[in-house]
């Protein structure tokens, strides 16, 4: 039976309404609600891979599953809405501690943060080196374009084309495949790929693909390249499709979307179908539940 996928968010850093912001969009998120209200991104993978784990983790487990079963977190990049290491608290303080510890997988770059964070008082008072020692959790570095088995997949880092906390931090995308063959690409954050990782996309012939759409129908500035928006994610969608990285059936899914733009959820579903209607390009939303297989069953 194939693994299901849930979006436990598909909002960016601020959230969709932003606390703090009364735009068009935020106003129109706080009045409709539904599907164009946006906890932080986050994404579910079977019983017990997590990507990411940002700051609504309370909220989305409440709304969508307990995360006790969590056994592997992949990192995309250290900024706070993908991992917020507050989290760590969470997990120390649980009644019933865990026998085996929770994996978090981090780029090199990305895991200078935890080495930071390790002699730092702001964690904890400078205790994770002992709540590591118990068995809480374990941290790994994955290096780009290399194999791990990870849980039940074999998972392959890809260099994004965006920042994190670190100075020379640059974000890892997934690209993972399942036991029955059935590959997808996790693509929080990244602007528009850089060569070294389009060529290693080449005839992946992906049956899955999450990408971002952080800006949505904004018309961005070139120098706003580490986000895509509709019309670069439809540029690399033609780089994708020229470079059989996908197929016409492969699914794509788009998230991590902000509130810096005009389009509600269903406007944009429309933009995405009438600019691709051969394609099959779903907007996500928050609870979103996806089968992880080729047949889409």
């Amino acid at each position: 039976m194939a693994d299901t996928g849930i979006f436990y968010g598909t909002g960016a850093a601020e959230g969709v309404p932003s606390p703090f912001c009364d735009c068009p969009m935020c106003n129109y998120a706080r009045e409709h609600g539904g599907k164009d209200v946006r906890k932080r991104s986050c994404f579910r993978l079977g019983r017990n891979i997590m990507i990411d784990m940002g700051p609504d983790i309370f909220t989305q487990a409440l709304q969508y599953g307990s995360m006790c079963d969590i056994e592997h977190v992949l990192i995309t990049h250290t900024h706070d809405d993908h991992f917020d290491f507050t989290a760590l608290g969470l997990m120390s303080m649980a009644t019933h501690l865990r026998t085996t510890p929770v994996h978090f997988y981090f780029s090199e770059e990305g895991y200078r943060f935890i080495e930071l964070l390790r002699d730092s008082e702001i964690a904890f008072g400078g205790t994770l080196r002992g709540m590591e020692k118990k068995g809480i959790y374990a941290f790994h570095k994955l290096k780009y374009f290399e194999t791990y088995s990870i849980g039940e997949y074999e998972v392959t880092p890809i260099r994004g084309n965006h920042g994190g906390n670190m100075a020379k931090e640059r974000s890892a995308n997934y690209v993972l495949k399942a036991k029955d063959g059935t590959k997808m690409l996790y693509g929080m954050d990244t602007g528009l790929y850089e060569e070294e990782t389009l060529d290693f996309m080449k005839n992946q012939n992906l049956d899955i693909w999450i990408s971002e759409c952080t800006f949505g129908n904004l018309k961005l500035q070139e120098e706003w390249n580490t986000h895509l928006c509709a019309d670069t994610f439809l540029e690399l969608l033609d780089t994708f499709e020229k470079n059989k990285t996908i197929r016409q059936d492969t699914k794509i899914y788009l998230s991590h979307i902000n509130q810096c733009h005009t389009a509600p959820h269903e406007k944009l579903q429309g933009i995405m179908t009438d600019a691709k209607p051969e394609y099959q390009i779903v907007v996500a939303y928050d609870g979103l539940e996806i089968p992880i297989s080729r047949d889409g069953k």
